[in-house]
């Protein structure tokens, strides 16, 4: 250790006139993260993660910002001097280095798909011939990088265009707020397991800082997201003043990243709580002050990204004559081979099955629908 410290400039983006074109780097959505896994369970590929390392100087500013350099440069002190790179807190230094990433991709023979231009693909073979697909999921400076061999990807290719940390080089272990873990099913099948109970733990500690400064506990006997029989449009108590209100729409945000993660068991819960934050009450706070203490009783949730075949008994669902439905006589989309951005199939794929059900006007007073897993 030679004591030499790293200095980071920052611009104060947040003074210039907003930009009327998009000037955030692209990050990869969650599902696609979930599935990118799925596959590589599937087909047996290797995931290693990588970070970056001053990711956004690689890129050139597209903005005209200067400098005057002050006594600390000596004999340049009151010289001029134009900012080239896309440094930290300029408006649009995000959408410069998502433009520079993108086209670094793109010599390396990655393209981006339909779905998710955050997710870039690259057809390749394994050892034994098998066709399969290389993925790199971009989530700003962070790479996960699924295929046979992902460190050579990391190391040789991605490592041409930006320097990587060393020590981010590894399999996924924490992931957008998720641990990561390889598992073993039962039927010997190997799979990634999410589990957000290290964030989901330190939001509840958060919490109970807060009641704790206010002489309040979380309910210890929550056996359930909400109270039985609870309706958030129904509550008559007290309207929140502003700080209050403000760190009811905190605690919604802190929910729904939970939910995000990996906690769907909550989704509709969080989704009836977030309705009402145009006018939060008390009874609403304390309500999820409850769903707090569900969580810090349930935290050790784990959805587990199963790559086998479900199997399911057709003969169980009653088949319907749709011919005179709403949707007319519809057929699935087929992309042609002579479409330039039609992605082939390679490696051994998988059927997406979602179940939803509703609650059918469960609105007391606009009897609206909520639609939940």
């Amino acid at each position: 250790m030679d004591f030499t410290c790293k200095a980071c400039w920052v611009k104060n983006g947040y003074l210039h006139d907003a930009r009327t074109e998009s000037t955030f780097a692209g990050v990869v959505s969650r599902e696609t993260v979930q599935l990118c896994l799925t596959y590589a369970a599937l087909n047996d590929l290797n995931v290693m993660c990588c970070d970056f390392q001053s990711a956004y100087l690689q890129a050139k500013s597209s903005e005209k910002h200067y400098i005057v350099f002050g006594p600390e440069f000596g004999e340049h002190e009151g010289c001029y001097a134009l900012i080239k790179r896309a440094l930290y807190g300029g408006k649009s230094s995000g959408a410069d280095y998502w433009k520079n990433m993108r086209s670094c991709m793109e010599c390396l023979h990655f393209k981006p798909c339909r779905g998710d231009q955050d997710l870039w693909m690259r057809p390749a073979v394994d050892n034994d011939g098998n066709e399969y697909w290389e993925y790199v999921c971009m989530y700003t400076d962070d790479a996960l990088v699924i295929s046979v061999d992902p460190e050579r990807i990391i190391r040789k290719q991605l490592g041409k265009y930006w320097t990587i940390k060393e020590s981010s080089i590894a399999p996924p272990n924490i992931y957008l707020g998720n641990k990561v873990s390889h598992v073993t099913l039962d039927g010997g099948a190997k799979a990634w397991s999410l589990i957000s109970s290290q964030y989901v733990q330190a939001s509840v500690a958060n919490v109970e800082k807060y009641l704790a400064k206010r002489d309040m506990k979380l309910p210890k006997k929550a056996s359930s997201p909400l109270t039985n029989g609870y309706r958030p449009e129904l509550v008559t108590t007290p309207e929140l003043d502003k700080s209050e209100a403000s760190y009811y729409m905190s605690l919604v945000g802190i929910l729904r990243w939970i939910v995000e993660l990996n906690r769907i068991d909550i989704a509709v819960e969080v989704s009836m709580m977030a309705s009402v934050m145009a006018l939060p009450r008390k009874g609403h706070l304390d309500q999820l002050f409850h769903m707090f203490g569900f969580l810090k009783i349930k935290h050790n949730a784990e959805l587990i990204l199963d790559p086998s075949y479900p199997e399911i008994d057709k003969s169980s669902f009653e088949k319907k004559d749709w011919t005179h439905s709403v949707y007319g006589d519809v057929e699935e989309e087929v992309v042609p081979d002579t479409d330039p951005d039609y992605r082939k199939p390679r490696g051994k794929g998988f059927v997406i099955r979602g179940y939803v059900d509703s609650d059918h006007a469960g609105d007391s007073i606009t009897r609206r629908s909520r639609t939940g897993f």
